[in-house]
């Protein structure tokens, strides 16, 4: 089923396909290519998909065509479903698992480094994101919600210093757009706190902008997780609290829900090389992808 939304042309998108799911990894279960709980998803160099397997503690690499090629272990979660996956511009593979310190490793899966240094003060981190080819950042939970901007020599595997940008509160997933704004979710909160919604950090690493907990007439977040930009600068937010995706224009002016079905928790979200909506769908246990564009070749 799809939907002819000619506002959209500015942005580059002139027809939605709501709902189009084209693809399906997974499964409940443990062997090679099922999964517990997969939280979050990237692209290696080579287009292939990275896939963090959080109930299994392991990594599982898929080529674009749904292929499973290899597993490996990155180790305990220091919490529950705390963490992510993500790959530098060197390819890279960098893991989060709530602890202090990011875990390298090789696509082949051999563990290089853990990312850690008394000048990185994270201590539970979640969401990981690469900036440019120097740096990262983190998500933190630490005395309310932080993000920390790394900057890395990744010749010598040492962080050379931070920057920290403050007043968030229990951050999860992060993007980068092109002109290096921050995307940040921040899921159900209680109590004094907000949450809710999606923060825009500018280059200044200063929050310029606040999406939710409504958007649009009648919509708004109920629990934000995956955040992911596509070329066109739209980005494109996972609510596990409604199950859907909603992509917003880069100026955020505009939106539509282009996934509103067969989600149970979706948590991390990418576009693949391919310009397919790739999401983690949690709770079902598997990883699906969706097409949301028009001219996409299957």
């Amino acid at each position: 089923m799809h939907e002819f939304n000619k506002e959209w042309k500015l942005s580059g998108i002139q027809r939605i396909f709501y709902n189009s799911l084209v693809g399906e990894l997974g499964g409940f279960g443990s062997e090679d290519g099922k999964f517990i709980w997969p939280t979050s998803v990237t692209n290696t160099l080579d287009g292939d998909l990275a896939i963090k397997d959080t109930g299994n503690q392991q990594i599982q690499i898929f080529s674009a065509e749904g292929r499973h090629k290899q597993t490996f272990s990155y180790g305990s979660e220091n919490t529950k479903c705390l963490g992510d996956v993500t790959c530098t511009k060197e390819g890279l593979l960098l893991v989060s698992n709530g602890s202090k310190g990011i875990k390298v490793f090789t696509k082949q899966g051999e563990m290089i480094h853990l990312l850690k240094s008394s000048k990185a003060d994270w201590k539970h981190s979640y969401g990981l994101a690469v900036v440019n080819s120097n740096s990262i950042a983190v998500t933190d939970w630490t005395d309310g919600g932080k993000v920390h901007i790394v900057a890395v020599d990744w010749r010598m595997n040492a962080i050379l210093k931070t920057n920290v940008v403050d007043g968030l509160q229990r951050p999860e997933y992060i993007a980068v757009t092109k002109d290096e704004d921050l995307l940040v979710t921040e899921g159900q909160l209680f109590g004094e706190h907000t949450g809710c919604c999606l923060k825009v950090i500018d280059n200044d690493r200063a929050i310029k902008k606040t999406i939710g907990p409504k958007y649009g007439n009648n919509l708004h977040f109920i629990n934000p997780s995956g955040v992911c930009v596509d070329g066109n600068g739209n980005f494109f937010v996972a609510d596990k609290g409604r199950n859907n995706i909603t992509m917003f224009n880069p100026k955020s002016s505009l939106m539509a829900v282009v996934v509103t079905h067969d989600l149970e928790g979706p948590c991390g979200i990418n576009i693949t090389n391919s310009d397919l909506l790739v999401v983690a769908d949690c709770y079902h246990h598997t990883v699906k992808l969706y097409k949301y564009k028009q001219g996409i070749i299957l």
